[in-house]
């Protein structure tokens, strides 16, 4: 019985380590922005965040999940993997950043600076995001 206790106690301290979200599972549902972090773009990365972290509403008003990418993985911004096909070279030599649509098609793949307010106008340019922006008015 105290093996049984001690197992779920684990289970409960790293179950969601343990189920990582899949790219695909944002389809349809959210749009995506996932973000460089390598060595080369540490200031840039870091100049993105702040960005981020200052445009919180907007970013939830437009359904916006930011991922970071390092050292050939995925990460949310709780630092939890994210899985994604490792074949996809679009993601793998990103040097900047990348929108990719709720419909799951890359919308924009530019390089650092992040300049937020062009990704919301892109957003808001989009059929789906103008669709939306009228049934909440």
């Amino acid at each position: 019985m105290k093996a049984i206790k001690t197992i779920l106690l684990l289970f409960l301290m790293h179950g969601p380590a343990l189920t990582a979200q899949q790219l695909s599972d944002f389809k349809w549902k959210n749009r995506v922005l996932i973000l460089s972090n390598s060595p080369t773009h540490t200031n840039d990365f870091k100049n993105a965040l702040q960005v981020i972290k200052d445009s919180s509403k907007e970013i939830e008003q437009r359904d916006l999940i930011i991922l970071i990418y390092k050292q050939d993985n995925l990460y949310n911004l709780d630092d939890k993997e994210v899985l994604f096909k490792n074949s996809n070279t679009t993601i793998k030599h990103l040097n900047g950043f990348l929108l990719i649509g709720k419909d799951g098609g890359i919308k924009s793949k530019q390089p650092y600076p992040l300049q937020l307010e062009e990704i919301f106008e892109l957003i808001d340019s989009m059929p789906m995001r103008r669709a939306e922006m009228k049934s909440t008015n």
